[in-house]
């Protein structure tokens, strides 16, 4: 993961906690709500890739049945799709929890 400080980054671009709405935190990788956004992108079109400042989110193929999603330690034979950054890879099914955790509201301040 780049150097930033005490900060959090993203293990798909790069950006901090501080630069990002939100940032969701795995086991073994972060991903911030842009990258889910183009991690959806890259595995709705194949061939498609998203360039970021650290890496090219790119789909897992299926020949590549070994590798492991970085959030859930899914093999790819074991999912639908799953894309790549540099050695970080997210499958649809952790995608979709993080869709769940991008849409969720803010808890109500406590009064």
């Amino acid at each position: 993961m780049p150097d930033s400080g005490n900060r959090l980054s993203c293990s798909f671009c790069g950006k901090t906690q501080k630069q990002v709405k939100k940032l969701i935190a795995g086991p073994d990788a972060y991903i911030c709500d842009g990258c889910v956004s183009r991690a959806h992108a890259v595995i709705a079109e194949p061939g498609r890739t998203a360039a970021t400042p650290i890496a090219t989110i790119q789909m897992v193929n299926d020949e590549a049945g070994a590798e492991e999603c970085s959030f859930c330690g899914k093999r790819r034979d074991q999912v639908a799709a799953m894309a790549s950054a540099g050695d970080r890879r997210i499958c649809d099914e952790c995608l979709e929890l993080c869709d769940e955790i991008l849409s969720a509201e803010p808890p109500l301040p406590l009064r």
